[in-house]
């Protein structure tokens, strides 16, 4: 995911950039993602624009996250535009670090990395809590069972084991 400025050329390039399960695990190691068979990949173009280079594309794919319900895999569908200005290290003004305004993006000694904003616009797609069906059950809180898989009626139970009348529902038992 790295250009040598020297390699873009007046014309620009074309970019077809697929994104690795070991690129992912190692650009995003807090975040459980996994890449769907369909995957993730960066079609766009890269070109000069005035004394930096334009990114401009769109990253398109499926990933795998945790359900938030029953952390089965539910698939996450990426379709989003990038634009990304890069600007050479040396031109960047004193005390500013990698980013140095919100839409660019430095780089140095001549070679353009493309992982920060691509990595970046995977976390930003990924929903905080992403569902593997509309109609998903969870896990058991008293069981821990997933009751997509067993349905289980432990909180029936439980409540009827704490209630008032659930005293009541022990003598008649007996």
């Amino acid at each position: 995911m790295r250009y040598k400025i020297k390699d873009i050329g007046e014309g620009g390039i074309d970019l077809s950039v697929a994104v690795s399960e070991a690129w992912l695990s190692a650009e995003c190691p807090d975040a459980s993602l996994g890449l769907s068979e369909a995957g993730v990949r960066l079609d766009g173009r890269l070109e000069p624009a005035g004394e930096g280079y334009l990114l401009r594309g769109t990253l398109r794919g499926e990933l795998m996250v945790p359900c938030a319900r029953c952390l089965d895999p539910a698939p996450v569908t990426i379709e989003s535009p990038m634009t990304v200005n890069f600007v050479e290290r040396d031109e960047a003004k004193d005390g500013e670090d990698e980013d140095t305004a919100e839409d660019m993006v430095s780089f140095q000694h001549g070679v353009i990395n493309l992982s920060l904003p691509i990595r970046d616009e995977i976390l930003l797609a990924v929903p905080m809590t992403a569902i593997c069906r509309p109609d998903c059950a969870g896990i058991c809180p008293i069981c821990g069972g997933n009751r997509n898989l067993t349905p289980c009626d432990c909180e029936k139970r439980a409540l009827a084991a704490t209630s008032k009348l659930g005293v009541l529902a022990k003598i008649k038992l007996q």
